[in-house]
């Protein structure tokens, strides 16, 4: 049983429902999918424990050509930036250049980490897919180190082929960040406390990730990449808003319960509330520093239709 994806005309009548009514009242009751049943128990079990064979599809059909880099994360985490990319955040920075004395990492197995480390400011990108993130911030900062890990193989292995992963300065490498080295899906999965040294981490990104992870395990993440993080360091989220159009547009067949749908390829999506993301990242030893929605509306002036975008945006820094 694979969902089938949803129609554009359940979009069409969730924003004309939304556009008819005002206040949170019409979109609590567009998410409350009053009479609708929740996906079989069965089913969502298989959606939630493989994630990988789902992914692993998902990137084997679309490679490297489906996500965007993410230049807007120069803006919105000025944190990871140097100084003269702070006063000019758009501007254009060179690709990475190949280092060709020094094999591209692909394990670190036999190789000192530590030492690699030494000197640089760390960034951790956790669900780095294809390396739409951490290339990027690569770029922009010279000195900064990238570990890069993604449930996906197939994802990692795309990374991995890109010719500016041969500037000596990411190790990426598959892991399933809500379990540990016993609960890997595959030999070749690292749990991320296996490869990441203890607490050498200068920031944490997380960005549209726990989104495809079963909230029952949102927890046990957080504090996995607490572990990874330095005393002070920063954990910095973006993700899905709850009452964002990508919720409102699921059809009946996706629901899972909660504000947790599966997409039509098998992929999970959730959506959070400031309130919840709080909680679990103070419950794991995080200050919060920020945590907040980003809002914006798309006119579809032909339609006649207001499109709401929600996305959640956090920076949490780890205490002692």
């Amino acid at each position: 049983r694979d969902p089938a994806p949803s129609p554009k005309l359940e979009v069409r009548r969730a924003l004309e429902a939304l556009g008819a009514s005002e206040g949170d009242a019409a979109l609590e009751a567009l998410l409350a999918r009053t009479g609708e049943e929740v996906v079989p128990e069965e089913w969502q079990q298989r959606y939630k424990t493989s994630g990988m064979a789902y992914w692993d599809h998902f990137y084997a059909e679309k490679t490297i050509n489906f996500f965007k880099d993410r230049h807007y994360l120069r803006e919105e985490f000025a944190e990871l930036m140097p100084e003269e990319v702070l006063s000019d955040p758009r501007r254009w920075v060179a690709p990475l250049d190949e280092e060709p004395e020094e094999a591209p990492l692909v394990s670190a197995d036999g190789v000192d980490l530590r030492e690699k480390l030494r000197g640089r400011t760390v960034v951790l990108e956790v669900g780095c897919a294809v390396g739409n993130g951490v290339i990027p911030l690569l770029r922009a900062n010279h000195n900064l180190f990238g570990l890069a890990c993604d449930l996906s193989p197939v994802a990692v292995g795309l990374l991995r082929e890109k010719e500016e992963y041969r500037s000596g300065r990411c190790l990426a490498f598959p892991s399933d960040i809500a379990n540990g080295a016993s609960g890997q899906p595959s030999p070749e999965h690292r749990a991320v406390e296996d490869v990441v040294p203890p607490s050498s981490a200068d920031f944490v990104t997380l960005l549209f990730v726990l989104s495809a992870i079963d909230p029952a395990q949102h927890r046990q993440v957080i504090a996995r990449l607490r572990g990874c993080l330095k005393v002070g360091g920063l954990a910095l989220f973006r993700d899905y808003g709850r009452g964002d159009l990508a919720q409102l547009r699921f059809a009946p067949g996706h629901w899972l319960g909660g504000d947790l749908y599966v997409r039509g390829d098998g992929t999970l999506a959730a959506f959070f509330t400031t309130e919840k993301l709080r909680e679990d990242f103070e419950a794991e030893g995080f200050e919060v520093l920020e945590c907040e929605y980003r809002r914006r509306e798309i006119v579809n002036r032909g339609a006649g239709l207001v499109m709401p975008r929600v996305w959640v945006q956090g920076k949490f820094r780890r205490r002692a």
